[in-house]
């Protein structure tokens, strides 16, 4: 799949689908599903902006759910042929909808088929809503397909509720939003190799300033290296037991003993088992990993 990062000139048509897609769930992929219904010979093309348009309008920076290459990876299981991460500046904010919709849809990304959220909105201050939208694409012979706000069990699937989710630990219900387990991707590195002395190695990924992670605290979790997957148990915190001062993900991964430094491992999040805790020693700390790892096997043997 391509993937760019600056302005883009495409020299064939294309079905361009427009959002953040920020976590690409279910919603999202309803997105794609639709514009993968009229591909024909057409690419599939994804338009989103970077940074997130809040932090240039706000100055409020929003972390975000999944980094770029993940997002990538769904995406192209999805259909899509080229994603844009398209410079969001000031002058882009500033561009009325009329201007983005000529130059940048029509003229630079050769817009033939535009597919949509029912609640998009565009141009300087957002003015421009789908009845605007519909208007432009009739002119330029481009056909708009909007899409419906998608439902689940009565609640709206949306980026927000899915970081609202992750905030509380409750991997499971974000897990169901998007439409796949949640996982974080990373190379292991060397930690402070404590856990060796108690009996629990544990394979560390370190955490990336900007990316949204769940509460601190232990997770059942599955974890993928070498391309098979094993059971494991996950704390994100600061280890305040031994005085841990950087976030980190370490995962104890069951029946697993090899050293897997540099390797890259992808943990997928099960489900939430307890808070973060400061033990006495570390014999506590091990009777309590005990404790955890015995609760993620009855719950998970047969995952």
């Amino acid at each position: 799949m391509e993937y760019h990062i600056n302005e883009i000139v495409r020299q064939s048509d294309s079905i361009v689908v427009i959002g953040n897609f920020d976590g690409v769930h279910l919603g999202h992929q309803k997105l794609f599903a639709a514009a993968v219904e009229t591909k024909g010979d057409m690419d599939v093309l994804a338009l989103s902006f970077f940074p997130h348009p809040t932090w240039i309008l706000s100055g409020a920076k929003k972390e975000i759910i999944t980094p770029t290459r993940d997002k990538i990876e769904v995406m192209k299981s999805l259909g899509v042929d080229v994603f844009v991460e398209y410079p969001f500046t000031l002058e882009l904010a500033n561009m009325n909808a009329y201007d983005f919709f000529d130059k940048i849809l029509i003229e630079d990304l050769k817009a033939k088929v535009v597919v949509v959220g029912e609640d998009y909105r565009f141009g300087k201050e957002r003015k421009a809503g789908i009845a605007e939208l519909a208007e432009m694409c009739e002119k330029k012979g481009v056909r708009l397909c909007v899409v419906k706000k998608l439902m689940l069990e009565g609640e709206k699937v949306s980026s927000t509720q899915i970081r609202r989710y992750l905030a509380e630990g409750a991997v499971e219900d974000a897990s169901k939003l998007l439409g796949y387990t949640y996982k974080i991707v990373g190379k292991v590195i060397k930690g402070k190799q404590l856990g060796r002395t108690i009996g629990f190695k544990t394979a560390n990924i370190s955490t990336k300033e900007g990316v949204l992670y769940p509460k601190n605290g232990v997770y059942a979790t599955k974890v993928k290296v070498y391309n098979k997957e094993f059971l494991a148990i996950t704390n994100i915190g600061y280890n305040p037991t031994v005085g841990g001062k950087v976030k980190m993900i370490e995962s104890n991964i069951f029946d697993f003993e090899k050293e897997i430094y540099d390797e890259e491992i992808e943990v997928s999040f099960l489900k939430f088992i307890r808070p973060e805790k400061k033990f006495v020693n570390l014999n506590d700390l091990k009777m309590q990993i005990i404790t955890d790892k015995e609760k993620t096997l009855r719950d998970f043997t047969t995952f």
